[in-house]
């Protein structure tokens, strides 16, 4: 199972650690959550609302591997290792497909850092038989749309307030592994990417 923790570096040189997270995690959730901007916490949950509920906190963190998977990225270089960013994957109904979701904070973007951890998710996705992603995105998140697009996604509902991208996972994989940037994509294949 491609699940193995990968550490590697973002672009800035910050030494970073990528695993699943889970429900022991689920303080760092919180800080995360809190230490968002009121910006970045709009795009990523869609609400001004200045303080997420505790229970959606326990939902990010509740992740099992398989009904829903959870990749966090902790820093190495501050005290208590910190998150820095998650990306979510959660298991539709029918069962084949997944809504995918995340967050960066704003120091750490424009680092690299989610397509790494989209890397992870989508291989851990691949491994437990979910073919397609689905995300949504609202449309002044220009970094995110970019980023979709950069990815081979597909607007299938790109009517206000949400536009919704779709993504084939084995096509995601591919994609992923021919980019050159970020550096660390290349520690996620080596560790969890197996054969192209």
């Amino acid at each position: 199972m491609p699940t193995k923790p990968v550490l590697t570096q973002l672009q800035d040189g910050t030494d970073v650690l990528l695993r699943p997270v889970g429900l022991a995690d689920e303080g760092r959730f919180a800080e995360i959550v809190e230490k968002m901007s009121p910006q970045s916490r709009y795009l990523r949950f869609f609400t001004g609302i200045a303080k997420i509920p505790e229970q959606i906190i326990h939902q990010l963190a509740d992740a099992d591997g398989d009904r829903h998977i959870a990749w966090g990225a902790l820093d190495l270089t501050r005290p208590r290792q910190p998150l820095l960013s998650a990306a979510h994957a959660i298991r539709m109904e029918e069962g084949y497909s997944a809504e995918l979701a995340m967050g960066v904070l704003d120091d750490y973007q424009a680092q690299g850092i989610s397509r790494m951890l989209i890397a992870c998710v989508a291989l851990q996705c691949h491994d437990q038989g979910i073919i397609m992603l689905e995300a949504e995105t609202l449309p002044e998140n220009r970094k995110a749309n970019n980023l979709f697009k950069a990815l081979g996604g597909r607007v299938t509902s790109p009517m206000p307030p949400t536009t919704t991208w779709q993504f084939h996972v084995g096509e995601l994989i591919s994609v992923l592994r021919a980019m050159e940037s970020p550096k660390g994509l290349r520690d996620v294949f080596r560790v969890n990417g197996g054969a192209p």
